[in-house]
């Protein structure tokens, strides 16, 4: 991940707000200029209709926490369920699903530069060229196509079922759905789905692996007694190479993420299940058990690939995340907003 300008403009932002900032360790003062470390900012869905959805920055330097970076700057909530982020050239897109928008905010200072709005019930966004973005969508059958510089909805593309996460590999997107047994392919020129690949029922993840194989992750469904499942995927020959049956379906938001080198991936699954991408079999144990946790998010720190997992707690409260070394020691937790579910790392 690349760091960007808004760094400086951050952390004098960070230092304003000293006063209602938390720290989970006390600081270092000799180190408390960001510019130099890192962060990973946290998105917490909120309760369900209540509109108290928040974003947190978290500073990995010296353990400074903000709580609810939008309506501190912006004097306003952002919204009811927010369910993911991306950040591309210097804002961050943040996906607001019961809301039906997507906050377009200035890193430099988090101000809200517009709104995305136009959507049924937003999932995920991904830029796939510098003038257009995808988004997924719950409700709507269809995938949203955004141009970047208006910031407007400018078309569709009729997708059945419910399409959650997905990949860019040079001009195709694969997209999953979460009510079907098939991952979908769409052509980025023409905007057009070109074909189909038939995995697990409720494909929620996808990650490129070392090898250019598409790992994807299915939640299986509860009612209809179908079980999680994962995948490995040509995207060659767009054929199934290995699939595995996690023995129990899986909520939509048990997903799946890659390390760094990107030989590992790491499962939600009533824990935490970690697996070489080599492997033939699925592993024996638990890498991080859950116990008495609600696990709502999983991430893996780009930077060092330290496991970040989100803990809903009780889905009332305010959350927290909890994050390990690459051998599983539980090396911190952060304090967040309630339900915390995605992050992005600089």
């Amino acid at each position: 991940m690349k760091k960007y300008p808004f760094i400086l403009l951050l952390a004098a932002f960070l230092m304003f707000l000293a006063g209602s900032c938390k720290k989970e360790t006390p600081p270092d003062d000799d180190n408390t200029d960001i510019t130099t470390n890192h962060g990973v900012f946290i998105v917490n869905e909120g309760n369900f209709q209540w509109s108290n959805a928040s974003v947190t920055f978290y500073d990995f330097a010296n353990g400074n926490y903000v709580e609810n970076i939008f309506q501190q700057v912006n004097n306003r909530p952002l919204g009811d369920v927010a369910q993911s982020i991306c950040i591309y050239n210097g804002l961050a897109y943040i996906v607001v699903n019961n809301s039906n928008k997507i906050e377009v905010v200035n890193l430099s200072n988090f101000a809200s530069t517009a709104v995305i709005s136009g959507l049924v019930s937003p999932r995920y966004f991904l830029p796939v060229s510098a003038a257009k973005a995808y988004v997924t969508d719950l409700y709507s059958n269809s995938i949203s196509i955004i141009d970047l510089n208006t910031n407007a909805k400018t078309g569709e593309i009729m997708c059945k079922g419910s399409t959650e996460e997905m990949v860019l590999h040079d001009q195709t997107v694969f997209v999953t759905n979460t009510r079907k047994d098939k991952i979908y392919l769409i052509n980025t020129m023409t905007d057009e789905i070109t074909d189909s690949i038939q995995v697990g029922f409720a494909s929620n993840s996808l990650q490129l692996d070392k090898n250019g194989k598409l790992w994807v992750m299915c939640a299986g469904d509860q009612t209809n007694s179908i079980n999680a499942s994962l995948y490995q995927v040509d995207v060659q020959q767009k054929v199934v190479e290995q699939s595995f049956q996690l023995g129990t379906p899986l909520n939509i938001w048990d997903k799946m993420r890659m390390n760094t080198t990107k030989d590992t991936i790491y499962y939600l699954c009533n824990g935490v299940y970690r697996m070489p991408v080599a492997d033939t079999v699925l592993p024996d144990e638990t890498f991080i058990q859950q116990g008495s946790s609600l696990f709502h998010g999983l991430a893996v720190n780009p930077l060092n690939n330290n496991i970040f997992v989100a803990d809903a707690v009780d889905y009332v409260q305010k959350g927290r995340v909890n994050y390990y070394d690459a051998n599983g020691t539980l090396l911190g937790t952060i304090n967040t907003g309630i339900i915390p579910v995605d992050f992005y790392f600089y």
